[in-house]
Formats: C-alpha cells, sequence, structure tokens
C-alpha cells in the first residue's frame, strides 16, 4: 500500500465490499523506530506499544488545555504525535470525534459571541466548497508546497506584526477576505487537514476579544468537521474500528480542555493576542520544517 505524505489523507476506495483500511504504514517514521499498523488491526492488538500511547495521551492531553485556553490547538498539537508512531491517516481519523465534540461544546459556550452574518458565516459558507476542492486535489498536489506556502505568510504576518504590534485589518476588508479565506481554510483541510493556522492567522488580525475569537474559529473548525467526518467515511478511511479510537480519545481531551479555559478566561485581551502570536510562530516554524525535511 502506498505510503501518505505527511499532512495529507490518500484518496483511495475500501479494498472492497466488506473489508476496511486497518493496517497503514506510518509515515517518515524516526531512524530506528519499527513501523506499526493501526493499533488492534487485524486483532494485532500487540502492535500497541504503551510509551507509544503514553505519549498520545499527554499529547491529546496539552491540545486539549489549549484548545480550552486560546480555541485552536488539539489537532494541531496531537496530529504529529500520533502519525509520529503510527499514521497521518489514523491520526486525523482519531480525531474526528474530538474535533466534533470540541467544537460543539465551545461554539455552545462561546454562543452569545456567535453571529450570524459577517465574518463568521462567509469563512463557513466558503469552507464547504473548498473541502470538495480539497478532496480533489488530495492525491493531485504535493502537501509539502501546501506547507510552505503557508509556512512563509505565516513569517510575512510575523515580520509584520513586529514591525507594527498594531496591525490590524479594518472590518471592511476583513469581511470581504472572509469568503475566500474559507474557501481556502477548507481547500487546506481537505488537502492537507490543516486548516488551523490560516484561520488563526485571519482572525488575529482583527484584533477580537478572546470570546469572539473563539467562537468565530470553533462555528469554523465546526463546519470543517461536519464536512471531513462523511468525506473520510466515503473514502474508506474512517470505519467503526477507527471510530472506536477517536472516541477514546475524547477522554484526555475533555479532562484537560477546562482547565485550559480557567487559564485562559483570566488573560487579557493583549495577552491572549501574544498567546496567539506565540502559537503562530510555532506553526509556522513546524510548516517549514516539515515542509523541507
Amino acid at each position: 500500500m502506498p505510503s501518505a505524505e505527511p499532512g495529507r489523507l490518500p484518496s483511495r476506495k475500501p479494498p472492497g465490499r466488506g473489508r476496511r483500511c486497518c493496517v497503514c504504514k506510518p509515515l517518515h517514521a524516526p531512524p530506528g523506530r519499527v513501523a506499526r499498523p493501526w493499533p488492534g488491526a487485524g486483532g494485532a492488538m500487540s502492535a500497541i506499544d504503551p510509551l507509544a500511547i503514553l505519549t498520545i495521551v499527554v499529547a491529546l492531553g496539552l491540545g486539549g488545555f489549549v484548545k480550552g485556553a486560546t480555541g485552536s490547538g488539539a489537532p494541531l498539537i496531537a496530529v504529529p504525535v500520533i502519525a509520529a508512531f503510527y499514521d497521518v491517516r489514523f491520526a486525523i481519523v482519531v480525531m474526528v470525534v474530538p474535533n466534533i465534540v470540541l467544537n460543539v461544546m465551545q461554539v455552545w459556550s462561546y454562543r452569545q459571541h456567535v453571529t450570524g452574518r459577517g465574518v463568521a458565516l462567509w469563512m463557513c459558507v466558503g469552507a464547504v466548497p473548498g473541502m470538495a476542492i480539497g478532496t480533489l486535489l488530495l492525491s493531485r498536489l504535493p502537501a509539502e508546497a501546501l506547507k510552505l506556502g503557508l509556512g512563509v505568510i505565516l513569517v510575512i504576518y510575523l515580520v509584520l506584526r513586529l514591525v507594527d504590534p498594531d496591525f490590524a485589518l479594518p472590518p471592511r476588508v476583513a469581511l470581504r477576505l472572509s469568503l475566500p479565506v474559507g474557501v481556502m481554510g477548507g481547500i487546506l483541510q481537505g488537502a492537507a487537514g490543516m486548516s488551523g493556522p490560516l484561520a488563526m492567522l485571519f482572525l488575529s488580525t482583527q484584533s477580537l476579544a478572546r470570546p469572539v475569537f473563539i467562537a468565530t474559529i470553533s462555528v469554523f473548525y465546526l463546519t470543517n468537521a461536519v464536512v471531513q467526518a462523511p468525506a473520510l467515511w466515503a473514502e474508506g478511511l474512517l470505519t467503526a474500528e477507527g471510530m472506536i479510537f477517536s472516541t477514546i480519545a475524547l477522554v484526555p481531551v475533555l479532562v484537560a480542555m477546562p482547565l485550559g479555559g480557567r487559564v485562559g478566561r483570566r488573560m487579557s485581551t493583549e495577552t491572549f493576542n501574544r498567546w496567539i502570536l506565540v502559537l503562530i510562530a510555532v506553526l509556522a516554524v513546524r510548516l517549514l520544517w516539515r515542509a523541507f525535511a
């Protein structure tokens, strides 16, 4: 079976009726690491490594903490760690249920700050066709090109913020850009599973208060997650077995997310914006590193 490129879901159909895509080779496993199938694949529960599971649980917990504090971060932290031990496809499948549940929770918690029009609406409208386009590009566009391009954009934005700390998009400009940003975010999510950095970049240019930022980005993430789940199922990547692992992954995330929320609520708008910039910088480094790795 051909291996997928980092950050990309392979375009493939189920191997046959009644058969499921269960055994996948890990991508770019570190030197000396033995390739593992998915945990439980074909009944091979011996593939489960306690150290790998512990590391993944910690990553899920950390992702939940950051998600609670900033509204973003769970898949950005957990997916690379899971993929390092198993497979990018499995990593994305594991995050299906957490992505939906966590964003439903945050949309509900910040529902007073969710608007039915404006930036949030047009980002979500754009995400739907963007996801369809991204799925079509899945097997045609190198993931490294997407990572490199997005990493460069993030670096340019960080430089602008260093030169002009008060840099922000006027509301009218932000509204006009929200639809194309939503389309591009959907494309990135469908083709490479990484809509987060672009959404964070766009919203951080608007100097939003923390509740408005989290409400807006959670609605966008939820739209992407709801559209992506059936697409994964149709491609034979999201199976009943994968849903079990994905549901189990909820536990550490749900435990840590309220803790992050408590920390986040104590932040001032200025402190929150600084932490968002730090997270964007980390994402930029990670994207560029993986593009050239």
